[in-house]
């Protein structure tokens, strides 16, 4: 009897290498899903921060006395929406966001206040945005900065 020579791979090593293949396209496709989701949550990030740093900006270019909750200084025009307002002209203005999704962010100014006491002239500003975005890529950030009256 002449035996022949076995071209060819069986049934068995066809499905192994199969499953072998697919295991490492689902690990590389997974590592693509993260890798795009840590793109956007990174670019959405960079966006709140530029966003939070201009409001800072406006701010502090107009100094303590523009420092305060007034509709004439937060026009409704630009953007702005005053949330809440008290006599010493300290409160929350909103603004929106709009290249976040849902990006809404608030300006909070009140007067500096420690364990040691109430400080007249010094003014504590916390800007805060929050967006939307789908699980993981939703996110909040906050400044703060302090802002003096000088003489």
């Amino acid at each position: 009897m002449v035996r022949r020579k076995r071209r060819g791979m069986s049934l068995i090593e066809v499905l192994a290498a199969v499953f072998i293949l697919g295991v490492g396209l689902t690990s590389i496709s997974a590592m693509f899903v993260a890798g795009i989701i840590s793109s956007e949550k990174a670019k959405r990030i960079s966006t709140a921060l530029n966003a939070m740093q201009q409001q800072m900006e406006r701010i502090r270019s107009a100094g303590f006395s523009g420092c305060s909750v007034d509709p004439d200084i937060f026009k409704s025009a630009e953007g702005y929406s005053i949330i809440e307002q008290h006599s010493d002209m300290t409160g929350k203005v909103g603004f929106t966001v709009p290249a976040l999704p849902n990006g809404q962010g608030v300006i909070d100014i009140d007067f500096y206040t420690s364990p040691s006491g109430y400080y007249p002239n010094l003014k504590n500003v916390t800007i805060t945005i929050t967006w939307s975005g789908g699980g993981v890529t939703a996110g909040r950030m906050a400044m703060q900065t302090l802002i003096a009256n000088r003489p």
